[in-house]
C-alpha cells in the first residue's frame, strides 16, 4: 500500500482529466513590492495549456507584463480527505485572439454569453 506523497500523486492521465473536469484556477503573480498577488479566474485547456481571460488593466496583467512568471493552482474537494489539486508554474504567453479565449471560457460558465458582444462605433 502506498504511503505519504506517493499515495496522493496523480498519474498524467488523472492530471489531464482533473484539469478538464475543473474550471476555476487560482493564479499567483508577483506584485510591485514582491509579494504574491493571488486571484481566481475561470479557465479552459487550450492545446494542453491553461488559458484564461481577464481585463488588460487588471493588477494581475500589470504584474505579468512586468514579470511573466506565474503559479496556478486548480483544486477541489470539500473535506480534508477529499482535497486535491494540481499546481502549475511557468511563464505567461499572451494570446493575440483574446476574444476567442474569452468565448471559450464563457462557454464553460453557465449563463455567460458565448458570442462576441463587442460593439464598435
Amino acid at each position: 500500500m502506498a504511503s505519504g506523497r506517493n499515495a496522493v500523486t496523480m498519474s498524467d492521465g488523472e492530471i489531464e482529466q482533473f484539469l478538464t473536469d475543473n474550471m476555476k484556477v487560482q493564479i499567483a503573480t508577483i506584485g510591485p513590492d514582491g509579494t504574491p498577488h493571488l486571484t481566481t479566474l475561470f479557465y479552459v485547456l487550450e492545446d494542453g495549456m491553461v488559458a484564461f481571460w481577464t481585463y488588460g488593466r487588471s493588477q494581475k496583467v500589470v504584474n505579468l507584463r512586468r514579470d511573466p512568471r506565474i503559479t496556478c493552482l486548480i483544486e477541489d474537494g470539500e473535506d480534508y480527505f477529499e482535497l486535491r489539486g494540481v499546481q502549475l508554474t511557468g511563464v505567461v504567453r499572451p494570446v493575440e485572439d483574446v476574444a476567442a479565449v474569452g468565448r471559450l471560457v464563457a462557454a464553460r460558465v453557465d449563463g455567460a454569453p458565448t458570442r462576441d458582444t463587442t460593439t464598435t462605433g
